[in-house]
């Protein structure tokens, strides 16, 4: 059975579940997520952080495309814009990442540019693309 959980008692799991497949260099604390699971198997993570009273930042992992449907797309935007009351959502990811470019740019985040060398992974680094969207953009909401 497929279920979405924002449950304080699975953050840390899913926050482990997160960190190395987004290059999380975060700590838990001032977090909230969004799991997605079927049968108690992690299928995706939404994590939210860094909320400075203008702006937060989305980080995610999927590795199901069910979690993609149109329903959970709208939770994600109703939480930043309409729950937290955020102006603009950030999403920072791997630029070598065609696949999760695709996602985000298809839900209406625009690309702000990048970071060379940001993220160290399997002791190379990798530069980051920046992506944003501003509440008047949202076409979900």
């Amino acid at each position: 059975m497929f279920e979405v959980t924002n449950s304080i008692h699975r953050r840390q799991e899913f926050f482990n579940w997160l960190q190395p497949r987004a290059d999380l260099d975060i700590g838990i604390d001032d977090t909230t997520y969004f799991g997605f699971t079927e049968n108690n198997k992690i299928l995706a993570c939404l994590l939210f952080s860094g909320y400075d009273g203008n702006n937060l930042f989305i980080h995610m992992a999927i590795e199901h495309p069910r979690v993609c449907q149109r329903k959970y797309i709208k939770l994600m935007f109703d939480y930043v814009f309409n729950k937290v009351n955020c102006h603009r959502a950030t999403a920072t990811l791997d630029e070598n990442n065609k696949r999760i470019k695709k996602l985000v740019e298809g839900v209406g985040f625009k690309r702000e540019g990048s970071v060379r060398d940001m993220v160290k992974r399997n002791n190379k680094f990798i530069d980051v693309a920046i992506y944003g969207m501003i509440k008047h953009e949202c076409k979900w909401i």
